[in-house]
């Protein structure tokens, strides 16, 4: 380095031209980049630790967290080796081994790369530890009372802290702030440790605990301070889930301000208690309500084997006017089924639980060997209970269909008037989009008659059910299950559109068959197509499947699985069957699934791909 300096400073001196200058700068800049990432690797490598072989795991890893990054520099390593007797004795310490020996051994002239360093060996006797004896834990106040308070601390006796467990500080620790934060979650905003101690014995046989918490006066929710917003103020106030004066819980603050973020009228929402403005143990919320976007384009592709590559595009209004209303318009195009769909929905009692919707929806799809174009406008009010969610509706269906190979011309048509009823409920416990256990349960009810503006009578109804479980780590099984029936009673299925007839095959139905290529048949008895045998559905459907996952990572499963069932008219069901293995990997929007299927059933099967993306519950 001195070198260049001097260098540079004799040809400054001899009045470089500027390029000249510019270019002897960034020759001297790299040499001392250089230099420098020398310099570090060498500092770096000048010390190597190493501890005893039969030294537990966890005793290494708390060793090796006190005594910091290794040196670098000839100072760092000098009080590195000076300390590292001590930080070892505090670590072990902290797991309750008070009367360990440690032994602390350096060489001077080990060799790493050709260069000298030191070797540091820690060897540690662990000797026996201490144990907790006599431990106290005092609630005092109200929350002396409050039977969460009573529920955690049965369970820290019971399973953290216990007499004869060897001291471990992090556990003392853990259970202080468990303490704390249920303080702050049920509204003991004043409270705080009288004593807190953990006391070692001067033997360093045993311990004793001392904790004493003084929660003082519980708060309450009080009244709701908002931002500016240009919305209904009833709107706002429903979604409010406490009454003022009720105790405070953080778990009400988060449902509220969860519910203000579903609502989809705000770009951000944050609800705060303001503590200082706190008036007789009622502590105001301050509710910060964020501008949105008014309107959002959403344009996506996706592929799947049952509709092939699809094009979709959406434009949502999420707050139309002062009262809530929204708009959400959708266009999706592929080859099998494009769909245009437009909702327009008004908060009744509650912008999420209480709804009236109105949706037009203009769909094209194929049906075995069918082809049908519908129209459909359906009024339908929409709830959300506590655990199940409705949609009490009624919908006007003109339909037109005829054999996929037919001319346009040859057009069957109906029209329905068909008020109905749709439920449904979703359990699951683990990741959202990786369930360990969930069951999810799916109905529709609905019918029409002739008298009140329906071509035919019809009753429908459809059970579709969904059971995750994990019975060992790695090991999950999901099974599936749909029933359902179209009753027409004594008229002819031909008055029956598509739409309203069941179908069988696909990745969603029967694996290892084409989408909805399964079902009762006719023949065609006059044109060109006269004596072949077309797929036109049946009135009624059974379905089932079982699927065993291995984990081969968090991300990846092997899959085998065996699907069965049809699509009728009668109530004797000839089914079909499929067996087949896949490969799953856990993207962030879902699984996406690649199966195999093959029909079992079939005099000359072969296999099918089916590739799928999506959460199974």
């Amino acid at each position: 380095m001195r070198l260049y300096l001097l260098f540079l400073q004799r040809n400054l001196h001899n009045k470089l031209s500027m390029p000249a200058l510019i270019k002897l700068l960034r020759s001297g800049i790299a040499a001392c980049l250089c230099l420098l990432l020398i310099t570090t690797q060498v500092q770096a490598a000048n010390l190597q630790l190493k501890m005893a072989d039969d030294l537990p795991r966890k005793f290494k890893k708390n060793i090796r967290a006190h005594l910091g990054e290794l040196p670098t520099t000839e100072a760092e390593r000098e009080g590195f080796v000076f300390t590292a007797h001590d930080k070892t004795k505090a670590a072990l310490q902290a797991l309750g081994y008070y009367r360990s020996h440690i032994n602390i051994r350096i060489n001077k002239e080990a060799q790493h790369n050709n260069h000298q360093v030191w070797r540091l060996f820690i060897g540690v006797k662990l000797n026996e530890p201490t144990r907790f004896d006599d431990i106290l834990i005092d609630i005092q106040g109200e929350a002396e009372l409050d039977p969460k308070f009573f529920e955690l601390i049965t369970n820290i006796q019971s399973k953290l802290l216990k007499s004869g467990d060897v001291v471990d500080h992090g556990v003392y620790e853990e259970v202080k702030s468990k303490i704390s934060s249920l303080a702050l979650d049920r509204g003991y905003f004043d409270g705080k440790f009288a004593q807190s101690r953990l006391a070692i014995r001067q033997d360093f046989k045993s311990a004793d605990v001392e904790l004493v918490y003084h929660s003082g006066r519980r708060y309450y929710l009080g009244e709701v301070q908002y931002s500016e917003f240009d919305l209904d103020p009833e709107i706002l106030d429903v979604l409010v889930p406490f009454d003022i004066g009720e105790p405070y819980t953080s778990q009400r603050v988060i449902q509220f301000q969860n519910q203000l973020q579903q609502t989809q009228y705000f770009g951000n929402t944050l609800v705060v208690p303001d503590r200082k403005d706190a008036v007789n143990q009622l502590i105001p919320l301050k509710v910060t309500l964020g501008e949105t976007n008014s309107h959002f384009v959403d344009v996506g592709i996706g592929y799947a084997t049952d509709t092939l590559f699809r094009i979709s595009t959406s434009w949502r209004t999420p707050k139309i006017n002062r009262y809530g209303h929204s708009q959400e318009t959708r266009i999706e195009y592929s080859q099998i089924n494009p769909t245009g769909r437009f909702t327009y929905r008004i908060p009744l009692s509650h912008p999420i639980r209480d709804l009236l919707q109105f949706q037009v929806t203009l769909e094209d799809d194929e049906y075995g060997g069918l082809v049908s174009k519908y129209l459909e406008g359906r009024v339908a009010n929409v709830r959300i209970y506590d655990k199940w969610s409705a949609q009490y509706y009624l919908r006007y269906l003109t339909e037109g269909w005829r054999i996929q190979d037919y001319a346009d011309d040859e057009v069957d048509n109906g029209s329905y008037l068909m008020p109905g009823a749709i439920f449904s409920r979703t359990m699951r416990s683990g990741p959202q989009l990786d369930p360990s256990w969930g069951f999810s349960q799916f109905y529709i009810f609905e019918g029409g008659a002739q008298s009140v503006g329906s071509d035919t009578n019809i009753l429908r109804a459809i059970g579709r059910w969904r059971f995750i479980t994990t019975p060992m780590r790695r090991h999950r099984i999901v099974l599936r299950a749909e029933v359902g029936i179209s009753d027409i009673f004594d008229e002819s299925k031909s008055n029956l559109p598509p739409s309203l007839r069941f179908f069988a095959g696909g990745d969603q139905s029967i694996r290892g068959f084409d989408y909805q290529s399964q079902g009762p048949t006719e023949i065609i008895n006059e044109g060109e197509l006269a004596g072949e045998e077309v797929v036109v559905g049946g009135k009624r459907l059974a379905l089932a499947s079982v699927e065993y996952q291995y984990y081969f990572t968090e991300k990846i499963r092997g899959v085998v699985f065996s699907d069965a069932g049809n699509a009728t008219d009668n109530i004797r069901i000839d089914p079909v069957y499929s067996v087949g293995l896949g490969l799953h990997y856990i993207s962030p929007v879902g699984a996406i699934r690649v199966d195999f299927g093959y029909g079992i059933s079939e005099d000359d099967p072969s296999w099918k791909l089916h590739f799928s993306l999506g959460a199974e519950l």
